[in-house]
């Protein structure tokens, strides 16, 4: 009789140990959340009466955490986890069988295993909290680091504005009168160096939503199908294949022609660099009811998750040197959020990137 009582005193004892240093895991600011659970997954087993038998397994949402695998003939005890009385996961102990069998799970074990479903409901949702604190925190920083950049290139592209219409007269001025051909040879140099740094200029003051908008309503077929004709020979060059599924019913929307058919031709130009020779590029267009989508996916280099929340920066650019000025996207930023839309990004190394944009059919007011 006091043999069993101190046994089930002992199992009381590992059981009390196994939730006190569950707790001391979850508190341990310094890990990250994958190794939290695999800590956890690992300490639970210690916790059965013949834990060295024992096999823990943890679901959460898709991702499995194994103490290790489950013994290919066994019995088990398991307990959902669940976040506001959803079920997001599972937790499930496994004994080898027919070494074992259902009765060798004791009772106080169904209750344990309540009470670390439980515990791990809360931490999983205390965590997921968290996280939305802070993607949202890193929201308003993007969005203010881009506010501030917004004014600071608008500035910079009315300072520039009028030297370069200084350079751009006095240069035709030599060019009308001067007939040395060495002169104008070098005047043409310098006009055609003026034009190129007021096309940047003018790709700031798209960034800073500078530029007056012209809005009519338009086809948006029409429209995209017209941009890729302009981009049609740098497809043909690098030997892309583009395939196209517009919507069916016609999409009439309020946009200023000029600007979008710019946030087009930078997302293509965009997917064709990352594609490669003999890649694919995939632009489709839907009816959202308010809204308008234009969806551009490419399947070549994809980027990384540090990557993705800087391609918005002006000057931020992943090409070689001399290919590119890092404007594109933010212009595409700037014009999209001119319009009142929103522009969402997937992309993984070696897998591709995905570009969402959606558009008010209708500009209010």
């Amino acid at each position: 009789m006091e043999n069993n009582e101190s046994e089930l005193l002992h199992e009381r004892l590992k059981e009390l140990s196994c939730l006190y240093d569950i707790a001391k895991i979850t508190l341990d600011a310094s890990k990250s959340f994958d190794e939290i659970i695999g800590e956890i997954v690992q300490r639970i087993p210690k916790a059965w009466q013949f834990e060295a038998d024992a096999v823990c397994h943890i679901q959460i949402r898709t991702v499995w955490y194994k103490s290790s695998e489950a013994p290919e003939e066994h019995v088990l005890q398991e307990q959902l986890i669940r976040i506001e009385g959803q079920g997001i996961g599972r937790l499930r102990i496994f004994y080898p069988s027919p070494k074992y069998s259902e009765a060798d799970f004791l009772e106080e074990e169904y209750r344990l295993l309540e009470k670390l479903a439980l515990d791990l409901s809360l931490f999983i949702e205390r965590q997921e909290i968290k996280s939305r604190e802070l993607r949202y925190l890193e929201s308003l920083r993007h969005h203010d680091r881009l506010k501030v950049l917004g004014e600071i290139t608008g500035g910079i592209a009315h300072e520039l504005n009028t030297p370069l219409g200084s350079i751009l007269g006095f240069s035709q001025l030599i060019m009308d009168d001067s007939k040395d051909e060495a002169t104008l040879s070098d005047a043409q140099k310098i006009m055609n160096a003026a034009m190129h740094a007021r096309e940047v200029v003018k790709k700031l003051m798209y960034f800073s939503c500078e530029l007056p908008q012209r809005l009519e309503f338009i086809s948006f077929n029409q429209l995209i199908k017209d941009t890729l004709v302009l981009i049609g020979p740098y497809l043909e060059s690098k030997k892309i294949r583009l395939e196209t599924r517009l919507s069916e019913k016609p999409i009439s929307i309020q946009l200023d022609t000029v600007q979008i058919t710019q946030v087009v031709f930078n997302l293509v130009n965009n997917a064709l660099h990352a594609s490669g020779l003999n890649g694919k590029i995939f632009i489709e267009t839907c009816d959202k009811g308010e809204n308008a989508e234009l969806i551009v996916q490419d399947f070549g280099t994809g980027m990384s998750e540090e990557t993705v929340a800087q391609i918005f920066e002006p000057f931020f650019t992943t090409k070689e040197v001399g290919e590119g000025m890092g404007l594109g996207l933010s212009v595409v930023h700037g014009i999209v959020k001119s319009h009142k839309g929103s522009i969402f990004v997937k992309s993984k190394p070696g897998e591709g990137t995905v570009f969402r944009i959606v558009l008010p059919k209708k500009q209010s007011s």
